[in-house]
């Protein structure tokens, strides 16, 4: 018993160390293999368009954070040859990670190299997918959408609309969008943390769910874009998707929102779906302007809000593609005080623009600036600075909303020669009532004004928009102020009169 015991010990140690040594020579063959690659790789392919498409580069950098687990190097953020090679050593590996093997995690990186280097799949090990295989067989590519869910002023979040995809396939239909995961989104925190940069998360969902987050819980208009896609794009993004899965990337509304992430996922499929833009960012309305351009749009189609339904009944339908490109600058010249008045709005929607895209007389603006120049002192004067204003118009009756209003910003006092920037914070709800093309309000406003002392004040609003054909707007404003302190910002009161006439598309002279 001794000696058969003793035999069966060692003929188990000499089959363990062989099994070893082969996993070993293995191990040793893959590397080998994996370097001999390396060091025949042309250039162009890890500095192709679409290697860096799948990386989401921008540039010589990725929009996606440089920490993220989306990259397999270290210096995949800005060093496409690292993260290629990287990703080649990873595909190498054995297979008993399986659904963790990077050749499941990253389908589309592995047909992009099979193809690059011109290698079958039996040079590379066979890992067991089983995860994406219930993903390949669930999630059916038969049309993919556009998905512009539209802004609601009584949600502060929702400014400038969100877009993401839409999914349909095997009568089944998925939702997939990129946002900020931050849980109140209604705080100035919340504001200053998105321009920041904070988590973000990619997430595929059932349709009727996200739809019905939007249309009923927010009241929000979803507008449908569906995209003219051949197979072979369908399956490259199908299989990119899937490798943005759980991965840590952060949001950032200036570089990277919604529409930078949307852009990024579907120029992995074709890039025509791209769009190039002389900001760092884009917004969903300016995106939905350049599939337009491109003619990447096959079908248009509304779900409106109950709100957004009464007054199509009652106004018609406007449609979101006819609105103005989101920027705004502006030139204009104050005769009488020999002043040059400069406005910009990086990010905006106008109330003053001729556009009929919103129904509601809508204004959404962050960091929105007006300079004077004194052209006889040769001195610029900042007047204000807005750091968000928001402002919708609305008729009640087809609505059941309130006119609505939000500034937060800086403002310097009326003609001052100084720039002195003081604080200033106003909020307002009002009723509103359309009679056939000019709607007439009443807006009370609450506002805080700081000039050498605080002041709060009262400031109610009355007056008229009117649409004049297709080409022309005119805005009549009276407001009348009752400040705690008189005087405080060198006037109480201010009446406003402009009108608009559209010579060009995204091209407006003025009368102000």
């Amino acid at each position: 018993m001794m000696i058969a015991s003793s035999f069966q010990y060692i003929t188990r140690t000499v089959a363990l160390l062989s099994s070893v040594f082969f996993i070993n020579l293995a191990i040793v063959f893959i590397s080998t293999e994996a370097y001999a690659h390396h060091n025949t790789i042309n250039k162009e392919i890890f500095t192709s368009l679409d290697w860096k498409n799948l990386l989401h580069y921008n540039g010589e950098k990725s929009v996606i954070n440089k920490d993220s687990d989306f990259f397999l190097s270290s210096d995949g953020f800005y060093n496409p040859e690292a993260e290629f090679k990287t990703t080649l050593e990873e595909f190498y590996r054995p297979t008993q990670l399986n659904n963790n093997h990077a050749i499941c995690r990253y389908p589309a990186r592995f047909d992009y190299i099979l193809k690059s280097l011109k290698l079958s799949k039996n040079s590379f090990p066979s890992p067991i997918c089983s995860e994406y295989q219930k993903y390949e067989e669930k999630v059916v590519f038969d049309k993919v959408y556009v998905v512009f869910a539209a802004e609601n002023n009584l949600v502060p979040s929702s400014m400038m609309g969100h877009t993401f995809l839409r999914i349909d396939g095997n009568e089944r239909s998925h939702a997939f969008s990129y946002f900020a995961t931050f849980t109140n989104t209604n705080t100035i925190k919340f504001y200053a943390d998105i321009i920041r940069g904070i988590d973000g998360a990619y997430i595929l969902s059932p349709y009727k769910n996200k739809s019905a987050e939007y249309l009923h819980q927010e009241g929000r208009s979803i507008w449908e874009f569906e995209l003219d896609l051949t197979a072979e794009e369908k399956s490259k993004l199908k299989k990119h998707l899937w490798e943005l899965k759980e991965k840590k990337i952060n949001y950032s509304i200036v570089s990277h929102n919604c529409s930078t992430a949307l852009i990024n996922i579907l120029k992995v499929a074709n890039y025509e779906l791209s769009a190039k833009n002389i900001k760092p960012y884009i917004t969903p309305i300016e995106y939905i302007h350049t599939l337009q351009e491109n003619n990447k749009i096959s079908n248009i189609s509304i779900e409106p809000s109950e709100s957004h339904k009464r007054a199509i009944e009652k106004f018609g339908l406007n449609y979101i593609g006819n609105a103005s490109k989101p920027a705004r600058l502006s030139i204009s010249q104050d005769i009488d005080n020999n002043l040059t008045k400069i406005d910009f709005s990086p990010v905006y929607q106008d109330i003053k623009d001729v556009s009929d895209a919103y129904f509601p007389e809508l204004e959404s603006k962050m960091l929105d600036i007006s300079i004077d120049y004194n052209n006889d002192k040769q001195r610029f004067i900042v007047n204000n600075i807005n750091i968000l204003k928001m402002a919708s118009i609305i008729d009640y009756q087809s609505t059941n909303n309130l006119s609505k209003y939000l500034r937060i910003g800086f403002e310097n006092d009326l003609f001052s020669e100084k720039n002195e920037l003081k604080p200033v914070f106003e909020i307002g709800l009002g009723i509103g009532k359309k009679i056939t093309h000019t709607t007439v309000y009443v807006l009370p406003k609450m506002g805080y004004h700081y000039d050498k002392f605080s002041n709060l004040y009262i400031a109610p609003q009355i007056g008229a928009i009117s649409r004049l054909g297709h080409k022309t707007k005119m805005i009549n404003i009276y407001e009348k102020y009752f400040d705690s302190k008189n005087n405080n910002r060198g006037y109480n009161g201010k009446y406003t009169f402009y009108t608009g006439y559209q010579i060009l598309k995204n091209t407006e002279v003025y009368f102000d």
